[in-house]
């Protein structure tokens, strides 16, 4: 995680500002992201990721909750020894980054997720088995790379890039339950009277067994469940839901859950390293190519598709990708982690 993100996330008075802001505090965060311009992207994330696992409450919630909580936290520990060997997408060759998941990592989400844990069962009374929810352990995956899970019940996770799921080192007895922010697709295991339980920013999906995938960006404007076999429930914010059957689409906002059909291989392309674009706009292109090789889009003039772009691409590397986006809209010259398109 990003030293501004976690420098965020443990400032007393950001905390505060998201989850009771005041004038002064409103007024002191909008100064700050003018004269820090350059740092407005790990506000924003710091923002979502706090938004996401904590429920705000009252300052006499607060003051209890946070006495036990502190209690909990003194017993609990992440998990430490977890490395994972990450591989370029490409598969060009196995990249050489290792990633570390362990407390000293990420020791401000993952108090995050503990709490949410935590919070969830005093309030809903859900979790049977308190041993379930010690060891918290998170894997993240970063721009340009993929990561597939398989979890002690056999279900089998493939995250996207830029992307982090949480659970617990082993399910509860009642359901089992992780958290995902980005965007990862989920094959799992059924098992009668032992639901699988995903949330995500305000979203709860809840299966026992089926193929799905949950597209779940920050920075998007609504949070995407494909159902491709078997059935689902999809919850919304305000408690509203949705059943959905094979080949169905819930795009869920915070008043309303629309359900549509989908193309399957355009929203489950990405698992199998290929991009495919359906009349896209070049914003749309720029945010997948940016997430997909780790890089960053320069402008001179921003190209236009009209009617959107239509492609698709099977383990390509960007330049080639690009040449084939070209044509006579846009050229583009590449340097380092930088596109430079006029």
């Amino acid at each position: 995680m990003n030293k501004g993100v976690e420098e965020l996330l443990t400032n007393d008075r950001f905390r505060r500002f998201v989850l009771n802001p005041n004038q002064g505090d409103s007024d002191y965060w909008q100064n700050w992201k003018k004269e820090q311009i350059e740092n407005i992207d790990f506000f924003e994330q710091a923002k979502s990721i706090f938004i996401d696992f904590y429920e705000p409450l009252s300052s006499e919630e607060f003051q209890t909750e946070a006495i036990a909580f502190k209690r909990k936290i003194d017993i609990t520990n992440a998990d430490k020894n977890d490395i994972i060997s990450l591989y370029d997408q490409r598969r060009a060759k196995r990249n050489p980054c290792f990633l570390r998941i362990a407390a000293s990592f990420l020791v401000v989400v993952s108090i995050a997720f503990i709490a949410n844990s935590y919070f969830s069962n005093l309030k809903e009374q859900e979790v049977s088995n308190n041993d379930a929810t010690k060891n918290i352990i998170i894997k993240e995956v970063g721009k340009g790379q993929k990561l597939t899970i398989t979890f002690q019940d056999g279900t089998r996770v493939k995250l996207n890039s830029e992307s982090f799921i949480t659970y617990p080192e082993k399910f509860s007895d009642t359901f089992r339950e992780v958290t995902l922010s980005g965007e990862a697709y989920f094959d799992v295991a059924h098992f009668d009277n032992w639901p699988f339980i995903v949330k995500s920013r305000n979203v709860k999906i809840k299966v026992l067994g089926t193929s799905f995938n949950v597209s779940s960006y920050p920075e998007k404007s609504c949070v995407k469940v494909a159902l491709v076999e078997g059935e689902i429930e999809v919850m919304g914010e305000n408690q509203n839901s949705v059943i959905l059957h094979n080949q169905e689409l819930a795009k869920v906002k915070k008043e309303s859950i629309e359900v549509i059909d989908f193309n399957i291989k355009k929203i489950t392309a990405w698992k199998n390293n290929e991009i495919v674009f359906e009349r896209a706009t070049f914003a749309e292109v720029q945010s997948t190519l940016e997430r997909w090789y780790n890089v960053r889009f320069i402008f001179e003039q921003q190209p236009v598709f009209e009617g959107g772009y239509t492609g698709e691409f099977t383990d390509l590397s960007l330049e080639l990708v690009l040449k084939g986006m070209s044509m006579d809209n846009f050229s583009f010259r590449i340097k380092g982690n930088e596109v430079f398109i006029n």
